[in-house]
């Protein structure tokens, strides 16, 4: 057990690395709690979901919770992503002519107007149905996705963010938004029926039992469309990265590409091993707090800062090589998933988990990271050898922001 501390600002944190540590953390939501944000991004998040505690935050779960189900298009049993998929790789073989037999583009890229796409149909945000709308959005949405998380950032760039973010969020508002909810508002108003509406964000918090104003229905579609966007494309982009690196050293998996436990397995284990996004999560102990699994105490008042992507290369939890790839790995206790921290934990674990990693069902019952590289690798995709793989990263987490891949010219 490690007694460390990092500073943010003027706050003082006490570090988690310890991932039995963390996991007791997360868990304790009572006495450990989010309360909001200590940096700008709390008038982007301020009562969202992830900024609230206690019975608050249960209601608003519940009511979003409406729109995770696998039978939506977005579900696991949904073919929406598979549609959009579809249409991004039919606009790669129209604009990019092969070279000697492959074709070559940016991952990031592609994947980013793919779950962009996805994640507007999911929220309620209308008119995101091909690649002009998509590329518009994403202009419009990046700006807001970096306000979000501005206290991650150095000091010396914030003010240029934020007012960037303040721009684009009232851009999303008045071109896309507003339109989008009064569609709902007045499907309601008309008495449509459950087959008729969309089980989407904005659709299920018009019809929450606590009715939210406009603002807050707006703050909490722009927190989610980040949450939905950043996380899966970076996730994604190492996954391929990892995976196909596995493959060239394992080339008897190669015959397991299309098959949903290696697929899934291959996904956890990037999610275990990487960090794309917020490096560490914060919690402020209402009153003295002593974990039971190290006996550390956190002093009432006190903000600690929670490194998930140290907590998962834990050797005592994760076995040998924690920071080494291995998607067969076998875990010292059946009971942690195997994808670790990746999704947090207690009451603020992501919502976005069923959506995204699903394992029950037919074969074609899939969660969107598993759907996706499955694509990916069954089209042949690539790290291109020839390419720029930019990667990024600072302490608790890492991302590639632009990384070229080929794709072999189909013969048939």
């Amino acid at each position: 057990m490690t007694q460390s501390t990092t500073t943010q600002g003027s706050q003082t944190l006490i570090e988690l690395t310890d991932y039995r540590e963390l996991e007791e953390a997360l868990k304790r939501g009572r006495e450990l709690v989010l309360e909001g944000t200590k940096a700008e991004s709390d008038e982007f998040v301020h009562g969202t979901l992830i900024a609230v505690d206690g019975r608050e935050h249960l209601n608003r779960r519940r009511a979003l919770m409406r729109m995770i189900n696998p039978s939506q298009p977005w579900g696991a049993e949904g073919k929406l992503i598979d549609e959009v998929f579809a249409d991004n790789l039919e606009r790669i073989l129209g604009m990019v002519e092969p070279v000697d037999g492959v074709r070559h583009f940016d991952l990031v890229d592609f994947l980013r107007r793919i779950i962009w796409r996805f994640t507007a149909k999911f929220v309620g945000i209308d008119g995101i149905d091909d690649d002009e709308q998509t590329g518009r959005f994403v202009k419009l949405a990046v700006p807001v996705v970096s306000g979000l998380s501005i206290e991650y950032l150095p000091e010396d760039k914030r003010a240029e963010v934020l007012e960037n973010a303040r721009n684009a969020r009232k851009a999303i508002r008045e071109e896309l938004f507003n339109s989008s909810l009064e569609r709902r508002r007045a499907l309601i108003a008309a008495g449509a029926g459950e087959d008729e509406l969309p089980a989407d964000l904005l659709t299920s918090l018009l019809q929450a039992d606590t009715p939210s104003s406009d603002d807050m229905i707006f703050k909490e579609a722009i927190q989610l469309l980040a949450a939905s966007v950043n996380n899966p494309v970076l996730q994604l982009t190492l996954a391929l990265d990892d995976v196909t690196t596995w493959l060239d050293e394992h080339p008897e998996d190669r015959a397991k590409i299309s098959d949903r436990e290696f697929v899934n397995a291959a996904v956890k284990e990037t999610l275990r091993l990487h960090r794309a996004s917020r490096p560490y999560l914060v919690r402020r102990a209402l009153k003295e707090v002593t974990l039971e699994t190290t006996g550390r105490v956190i002093p009432e008042g006190a903000w600690v800062a929670g490194y998930l992507m140290e907590a998962d290369h834990d050797e005592s939890v994760f076995g040998e090589n924690p920071a080494v790839y291995d998607p067969y790995r076998v875990l010292n206790d059946p009971n942690v998933p195997h994808f670790g921290l990746a999704f947090g934990a207690g009451p603020h674990v992501c919502i976005g988990r069923p959506m995204l990693l699903w394992e029950q069902g037919n074969p074609e019952s899939q969660g969107v990271q598993t759907k996706v590289l499955r694509f990916l690798l069954e089209n042949g995709v690539r790290r291109d050898p020839d390419g720029v793989q930019s990667l990024e990263s600072e302490r608790g987490s890492h991302r590639f922001t632009h990384y070229d891949v080929i794709m072999p010219e189909k013969t048939s």
